[in-house]
């Protein structure tokens, strides 16, 4: 689980990894874990009313079974994908009318797609020592027909700036749509899903 805390940063919130699992805080207190493992039936069974139970699963029937028996209700899912940097295209391909802009932020990088200057895209990333975390890749209404050029194209930067620090790995948290197009793409792969659970 040692991505779990800069996927925290790229949402804006605070992780913090202990025995196999993460906790996060943040409006509502989070408790990611692998499922099966130690930290996700430890944790469940003690996490406070309130708390959002996540559980990074390759077999999501019985992680979903795990935690509707002590109580919990499915609240959403995710998809966790892979890739090594040194696989990726780090080099934005972009009509002429676009452009990928970066910029540094207090505990991630921002990165942006803009159309005649204006923005239409945007995502997030937060290094970390020998990775980095994707998240909230997004395209804005309008643009469907292009979104898997701007969504790469954003990857392909961040990708870039991922290895000019120094890491490796990239994981991509994202939904199941996103996913499906990423997985197309050579050098991505699914590594887990992550069940989302609350009580």
């Amino acid at each position: 689980m040692v991505w779990g805390p800069a996927w925290a940063a790229v949402r804006g919130l605070e992780g913090v990894a202990a025995d196999n699992s993460v906790a996060i805080t943040g409006f509502v207190s989070e408790r990611l874990a692998p499922w099966p493992g130690d930290g996700a039936e430890e944790h469940a069974g003690s996490v406070p009313e309130g708390t959002v139970l996540q559980l990074v699963t390759e077999d999501p029937q019985s992680a979903g079974q795990f935690a509707e028996s002590l109580g919990f209700r499915p609240a959403g899912a995710l998809v966790l994908l892979t890739a090594q940097t040194d696989d990726l295209e780090q080099v934005p391909s972009l009509p002429a009318d676009a452009y990928v802009a970066e910029a540094p932020m207090e505990n991630y990088e921002a990165v942006e797609v803009a159309l005649f200057d204006r923005p239409v895209a945007g995502g997030r990333i937060k290094l970390a020592e020998g990775l980095a975390v994707l998240g909230g890749l997004h395209v804005d209404d309008g643009h469907g027909e292009r979104e898997g050029v701007f969504e790469q194209a954003m990857a392909a930067a961040l990708a870039e700036e991922a290895f000019l620090h120094g890491a490796d790995v990239l994981f991509l948290v994202s939904d199941a749509a996103q996913a499906e197009r990423f997985a197309a793409v050579d050098g991505w792969s699914k590594a887990a899903d992550i069940l989302t659970f609350t009580r």
